[in-house]
């Protein structure tokens, strides 16, 4: 810092000394010894058309001046008229005193290679060794004012060549009314106009020298953000940005701590419009009022009072290289030069520095958040057909809301048609690190909007169909676990486009929304969704496709269980039908999954019955065995049974236990005498004998089944199969006695 003074009173005092040796040497002879020594002084051709001093009155005029670049030929600074007015007599007192600074056509280009400006040589040139000469001019033994200084035509450029950008800014006016550098309290003032009209700033600062600590206050007004394009395509990839920024912000903090500035204030732009690389707009906000309440880079803390949007619209358009705010918030990244030798101390200390404070978290807090009456505009160009869906009225409030702490946000929008959305967000906003809860809800969304999207699942369109959906999501540290609730009604969908490789076109979906269509035209799912949100491939809209297919595939394998759940019906499990081998015939309960079966093939025309008879025949064997010579017993021991049992003779033959002594005293005389009684009763009926009588049985059963269902129930015969299993399955078939109940159902094209 004290160098910096060092150079800054040289400068003044060059400044009075030169106006002396102006003065006694001549205006003529003074002009030729500055062009002739400047390149030994600065380094810097420098010319000058005309230069005159009036010791009297402290006045010098400099007409037509033109400095170059160090070893170049290019401009560095030139103006076409400078006239400066200094109290001569103040100088004795150490009190350098300008009464005015006016300048005219003023011109100043500067340059970055990355590693240096085009000045970095000027304060080294100034600089000295000589302690004793920084103890000697001291901030404390001089006072500095500049009052009255004005500039008229100015004109800067600036070129970032490590960037390849050029900032331009042209027909500048400058008013700063004065400046004042003392040993205590310093003030400073200025206010300049933005060239082309795009805006006004005002700046007031206030430094003291002796604690080294400054205050500024920065009035910004309606300043046109595209004059910030270069600064902005370092961040976006964008080819057009508008708007006006308004802003009232106060700085403070220590010189000598870049990194410990702190700041507060407030900051609004009207009518934001971003615009991507083909100039099509992707964001534009009427508002934006952000209030500051701490912003300290040190610490990394970002504290507004409040941040208010209104009326934003985003357009975002998903193609397959992305979507339109991921391309906007990628800009190509530019290669910096390396830095030569004589700057790798300063490149050094400047990584150190930024190391020394960017390495930390950053600490949000927005004290009041809101978003109001916004719009999105979604179109999708991914799926075989183009989609496009408008949500308009979004808004959104949060209070207290950080990066890492409890939240609570709500979000509310209108949807097409009449439809709306909930979201209630209750955990943190880092949702890979921490743990969040999420619930939407969905209601009255009109699915014929949403047809590109099942075109693209399912290869079938969406004629006509609401939708409702409350969707509720744990997530985890990245991994979530939730619970889709969807209810669907008065669906109807289009003829399949064969032509379309679906996702999941395979998947009969006609005749799962047939299966799972309740009496009053709704259906009524539950999707589980389980993932990793760190999967690159994850995709949200994917899993609940894939989740939604299963579902279907679950229904078209056992269709009469999913119509009997959308009816509301409590038929146990309709995918089997229990039975007795001994019995050819059915009882009560399976004659009612029957009747249940036939009315839902009647209302589903293109539905197919297939019941395949399944038992262990080794098991049936012995247990037909068993029964043989216990019905042998009953009708010896009831003289009443003659001719074929009913199905009460059947039950009590199978109650007779195989310890009964009756039963034994009369079955042990006609059985062999080795075994136990179940072996002894297969020898004796043979086992042939016994496997042609068990196959006898289940074909009966078959053609009671079918006689019952086409001539009671009246389904036509084509569509009912009715079988045995294979005797190969039958040996090695381990389940309960039963029929397997599917079905065939060919989805319409």
């Amino acid at each position: 810092m004290k160098r910096g003074w060092k150079i800054t009173i040289t400068i003044v005092a060059c400044i009075a000394a030169l106006l002396l040796v102006i003065r006694f040497v001549g205006s003529p002879i003074a002009k030729l010894v500055i062009e002739n020594n400047s390149e030994a002084w600065i380094g810097r051709q420098v010319s000058i058309g005309s230069l005159s001093v009036s010791v009297l009155t402290g006045r010098v005029h400099i007409k037509d001046l033109h400095v170059t670049d160090e070893g170049d030929t290019t401009e560095f600074v030139g103006w076409q008229d400078l006239s400066v007015s200094i109290s001569l007599p103040r100088l004795i007192g150490k009190h350098v005193y300008l009464r005015h600074i006016h300048l005219t056509d003023f011109n100043v280009n500067i340059w970055s290679d990355g590693s240096r400006f085009n000045f970095s040589d000027l304060p080294q040139r100034f600089s000295s060794d000589d302690s004793t000469a920084v103890q000697d001019t001291t901030p404390s033994a001089w006072r500095i004012s500049l009052n009255d200084i004005r500039l008229y035509e100015g004109n800067f450029a600036y070129d970032d060549k490590s960037r390849a950008q050029h900032w331009q800014f042209e027909h500048l006016h400058l008013v700063v009314p004065g400046l004042q550098f003392g040993a205590g309290q310093t003030d400073a003032g200025l206010r300049f106009d933005l060239p082309d009209d795009a805006g006004t700033v005002i700046l007031r600062g206030a430094y003291n020298m002796q604690s080294n600590m400054y205050s500024l206050i920065a009035d910004l007004h309606n300043i046109d953000l595209h004059t910030f394009m270069p600064l902005a395509q370092d961040y976006l990839a964008t080819e057009g940005l508008d708007g006006m920024l308004g802003a009232h912000l106060v700085a403070h903090g220590i010189l000598d701590d870049v990194t410990g500035v702190e700041m507060q204030g407030n900051i609004n732009i009207d009518g934001l419009d971003i615009r991507d690389k083909d100039r099509k707009s992707v964001a534009e906000v009427d508002r934006i009022d952000v209030g500051i309440k701490r912003i300290a880079l040190k610490d990394m803390t970002l504290d507004f009072d409040s941040v208010v949007i209104d009326s934003m619209a985003l357009n975002i358009t998903r193609d397959k290289q992305g979507n339109t705010i991921s391309r906007l918030l990628s800009p190509e990244k530019k290669e910096l030069p390396q830095a030569t030798d004589t700057t790798a101390t300063a490149t050094e200390e400047e990584s150190a520095t930024q190391s020394s404070f960017t390495g930390k978290s950053p600490s949000l807090n927005i004290g009041m958040f809101a978003l109001r009456n916004s719009n999105v505009n979604y179109t999708d160009k991914t799926l075989f057909s183009k989609f496009n869906y408008r949500i308009r009225a979004l808004s959104a409030t949060a209070k207290d809301l950080t990066l890492d702490g409890q939240n609570h946000i709500l979000l509310n929008a209108s949807l097409p048609k009449g439809g709306s959305m909930m979201l209630n967000l209750r955990g943190s906003l880092n949702i890979m690190k921490k743990d969040s809860r999420i619930v939407a809800m969905l209601r009255n969304v009109q699915l014929e909007d949403l047809s590109p999207w099942t075109e693209y699942m399912f290869a079938y369109p969406v004629k006509k169909g609401t939708l409702s959906l409350t969707s509720d999501n744990s997530l985890q540290k990245g991994q979530i676990d939730g619970l889709q609730k969807i209810e669907i009604f008065d669906l109807h969908l289009g003829r399949k486009q064969n032509r379309l490789d679906a996702e999941l076109k395979n998947i009969p979906l006609k005749s799962a929304v047939a299966l799972m269509t309740d009496v009053n035209g709704k259906i009524l799912l539950e999707v589980p969704v389980v993932g990793d949100l760190k999967e690159p491939k994850f995709s949200l809209g994917k899993v609940i496709g894939l989740a939604i297919g299963n579902l279907i595939l679950k229904a078209t394998a056992a269709p009469f269980v999913a119509m009997a759940q959308a009816h509301n019906i409590n038929a146990g499990d309709l995918s089997q039908m229990s039975i007795n081998l001994m019995q050819p015939d059915l009882g009560l309960e399976q004659y009612q999954k029957l009747d249940l079966i036939a009315q839902m093939m009647h209302e589903q025309d293109d539905l197919s019955l297939k019941m395949t008879q399944q038992f262990n025949l080794k098991h049936a064997i012995e247990e037909q065995a068993l029964f043989n010579i216990k019905r042998e017993y009953y009708k010896h021991s009831n003289s009443d049974a003659i001719g074929s049992l009913t199905l009460l003779d059947i039950e009590k033959i199978q109650k007779i236990a195989n310890t009964d002594p009756q039963f034994r005293q009369y079955a042990d005389p006609l059985l062999p005498k080795r075994g136990t009684l179940t072996a002894r009763a297969v020898e004796y009926y043979t086992q042939d004998s016994l496997e042609s009588q068990v196959l006898r049985q289940a074909e009966i059963r078959n053609r009671i089944l079918t006689r019952y269902m086409t001539k009671q129930q009246d389904i036509r015969e084509k569509r009912i199969t009715i079988t045995t299993d294979s005797r190969d399955n039958l040996m090695s078939y381990k389940g309960q006695e039963r029929y397997e109940v599917t079905s065939e159902m060919k989805d319409e094209e």
